[in-house]
């Protein structure tokens, strides 16, 4: 453990976290200046994968250790901290600009002993490393966002559902279809993400913006004020919580803090099972319930939210929230467990590919 090199962890742990924010929508506020980026762009455009991740790791590497001389290679480059990690990483998100390489250090010859190797003698790296070793820190942090968002930007993520007709998508099959999504054992992953996803493409008609975040993100750590969030032009306009638990209701009163926190004359918690809920069923029994907390709480079924949803979408807007439950289930910022996309023997597209 002493012998590894921190900076190279930090830079490969700072380049992921780069990427992933360009993924979920992040967009770049400083763009490097016109030769840099010709620079930049002749790396990323190398006709050698290893050569290109290369590039971004060092990019990012020179953000982070500032005693580096943008000439020697580091030492502790290859290895599970290091090349292995980074492709390995690149490869779970779908990134393809490196083409699934793994280890580009050693794919480079970067083996054994290699103190006596210099970049700026190497025909592939020499314009990058000047480059690099003239820029001060905010403008290597510029640099850095630039060649992450070049990664995020050759995601390639193929949807679960392709273009079906109305005549796949109907009422009916929408309803088994997403009847059987929220049956998924996932810890409520994929039952907040169909929400989200449903949410999503039914606001745009509006313009709406709707956000969400980690299950198992604290509200109060993320500043949110719910699972789901509604935004209009970047006002909070509705919040929504998603839960599968059954013990949701000993925490209306949490409920009740985020939603006057956020300034909310109404709440909704969209729940499993309210419909058999012997406090909830009926609605005098549900006011019963809601009236000691003193606000509009909206307490709804979750089969009834994607009923209601699936009568009202067209079939490519059902499309649409299908395949962005995946895109949301892939986002390492917000789930990207494969053990529920890929792995499971229950994936997400097996099951949607089974129902229709």
């Amino acid at each position: 453990m002493s012998g590894r090199n921190k900076k190279i962890e930090e830079a490969v742990t700072a380049a992921l976290e780069r990427i992933d924010a360009f993924i979920d929508g992040e967009r770049l506020t400083k763009v490097p200046e016109r030769k840099l980026r010709d620079v930049l762009d002749r790396q990323l455009s190398h006709k050698s994968n290893s050569v290109r991740l290369a590039s971004l790791f060092f990019v990012f590497y020179s953000t982070k250790d500032f005693q580096w001389n943008c000439n020697t290679i580091p030492t502790g480059i290859r290895g599970k901290w290091g090349d292995k990690k980074l492709a390995n990483e690149l490869n779970l998100r779908h990134i393809s600009l490196h083409n699934s390489i793994t280890a580009f250090g050693e794919n480079l010859g970067w083996k054994g002993n290699v103190t006596a190797a210099r970049l700026n003698g190497d025909v592939r790296f020499s314009a990058l490393v000047t480059a690099i070793e003239q820029l001060p820190a905010d403008k290597r942090l510029a640099a850095a966002d630039y060649v992450a968002a070049r990664f995020a930007e050759t995601r390639q993520l193929v949807a679960p559902l392709p273009p079906v007709g109305a005549d796949v998508l109907t009422y009916a099959k929408a309803r088994i279809l997403f009847t059987n999504l929220i049956k998924i054992p996932s810890e409520g992953n994929v039952q907040q993400f169909v929400i989200a996803g449903l949410l999503h493409v039914h606001r745009k008609r509006f313009g709406h913006e709707i956000k969400t975040h980690h299950v198992h993100a604290s509200d109060k750590f993320d500043a949110t004020s719910g699972d789901i969030e509604e935004f209009r032009d970047g006002r909070l306009i509705a919040a929504y919580e998603v839960t599968v638990r059954p013990d949701w209701k000993n925490r209306v009163s949490d409920f009740r803090t985020k939603m006057d926190g956020a300034g909310l004359l109404k709440y909704a918690i969209i729940a499993s099972g309210v419909n058999a809920d012997s406090q909830l069923a009926n609605p005098t029994d549900m006011l019963s319930f809601i009236e000691p907390y003193g606000r509009d709480i909206a307490i709804v079924d979750i089969l009834d939210v994607i009923h209601v949803f699936a009568c009202e979408l067209t079939a490519d807007e059902l499309r649409q929230a299908v395949n962005q439950t995946h895109t949301f289930l892939s986002s390492p910022k917000l789930c990207g467990r494969a053990d529920i996309i890929e792995n499971a023997p229950s994936t997400l597209k097996r099951n949607i590919c089974a129902r229709l």
